[in-house]
């Protein structure tokens, strides 16, 4: 385990969180291609890019731009994860079914109630559904 660090990373590393509280991540290269993940792996020459067992991509250090998180997990027995993207005002839901959805032209301060909501589903339900544009995109 260790060795040395790669763009803020150290390298022969798998990290993981525990099962449920998996968040969801992006790899982003120089060239601006975004890799969606929920678990990497820090080998030699870069990353594998997982999501759940199955490896969805490689990135060379090189061609590494970051690794952000782009939904956070949340306590609810209906919603797993809960993430914003500003640049492109866009709020992405992960549900406990596995379904992923993205609602579109929804405000910071939208994502932030529900983020801080009492209760994820109540807020879902009478805030964010038949509100906004969305699409499934998994």
């Amino acid at each position: 385990m260790g060795g040395s660090s790669r763009n803020g990373l150290s390298t022969g590393r798998w990290l993981e969180w525990p099962v449920g509280r998996t968040p969801a991540m992006k790899a982003i290269t120089v060239s601006g291609e975004r890799i969606e993940c929920d678990q990497l792996d820090e080998g030699r020459e870069g990353l594998l890019l997982y999501h759940g067992e199955r490896v969805v991509g490689y990135v060379p250090y090189e061609r590494l731009e970051c690794v952000t998180e782009t939904r956070s997990p949340v306590a609810s027995s209906s919603i797993r994860s809960i993430g914003y993207d500003d640049e492109d005002e866009t709020l992405e839901i992960e549900f406990q079914s596995g379904g992923v959805y993205r609602y579109d032209d929804v405000s910071r301060e939208t994502y932030e109630s529900f983020l801080g909501a009492r209760s994820h589903g109540t807020y879902f339900h009478e805030n964010v559904r038949g509100q906004y544009d969305y699409h499934r995109i998994r």
